[in-house]
């Protein structure tokens, strides 16, 4: 856990871990492939990701919604399995994945 405890240190220029984490407003591209009722903050979830898992690591997240688990995942080279079964939220969520695939959109 120490490790862990350290690596987040690092995302905080070296500064002591509150028990309050700010957290940026999502930004307009965030929803750019529509919108979810409960869609998470990609900022909130990259900082989960990076406490609770390493590079090449898998991350589930039974309840996908728009997939912002799995983007926070792919971007922090983590490899994403999810699950949803409302058809409209499951096409957010494949066009957010195809989008932050590394490479996918050049």
């Amino acid at each position: 856990m120490l490790i862990l405890y350290d690596r987040l240190r690092t995302e905080q220029d070296g500064k002591q871990l509150g028990t309050v984490w700010t957290i940026k407003l999502p930004r307009k591209n965030e929803k750019a492939f529509g919108t979810h009722p409960e869609q998470q903050l990609l900022a909130l979830l990259e900082w989960i990701i990076l406490a609770c898992s390493e590079a090449g690591d898998w991350v589930f997240d039974p309840f996908a919604g728009s997939a912002t688990t799995g983007v926070a995942a792919i971007k922090h080279q983590r490899k994403f399995i999810g699950c949803e079964q409302e058809a409209s939220y499951l096409a957010i969520a494949k066009r957010r994945l195809e989008d932050s695939i590394p490479g996918r959109n050049e």
